[in-house]
């Protein structure tokens, strides 16, 4: 009788061991799909970061670039609209210059440009 409630025993044990291996198992799956899914969103919001600073890069060169155009057409700007638009040059040269892949070629000299103008206004006290 004894060997039998030893027998009975050790298989209970060995299954109840069996249950805990495989709860585990089972959880460690899931974390491991957890930490899966969780890479996999920080890689999807990463490529959103760089596409929304891809399209702000974009955004400040449209506005250097039409506020180019308005000095051309001597259009007078306000002090303000001068320190936007140099702020504007000032953060799009330095994502171009993180970034050495996104094509510059259409505002280094429209920035010089503006620059110059700028601090010629500056020295006239000649702003709108």
């Amino acid at each position: 009788m004894q060997t039998f409630i030893g027998i009975l025993l050790g298989g209970s044990f060995l299954a109840f061991l069996e249950f805990l291996i495989q709860r585990y198992d089972k959880k460690h799956d899931r974390f491991a799909e957890i930490k899966k899914s969780i890479e996999e969103l920080r890689k999807d919001i990463g490529r959103i970061d760089a596409k929304g600073d891809r399209r702000e890069a974009e955004n400040r060169r449209v506005r250097i670039l039409r506020f180019e155009d308005e000095l051309q057409e001597e259009r007078r700007h306000s002090k303000d609209s001068f320190d936007q638009v140099m702020n504007d040059i000032t953060e799009y040269n330095q994502y171009c210059a993180k970034h050495p892949e996104f094509k510059n070629e259409q505002t280094v000299a429209t920035a010089s440009h503006i620059t110059s103008v700028y601090h010629e206004r500056l020295e006239r006290h000649d702003f709108l």
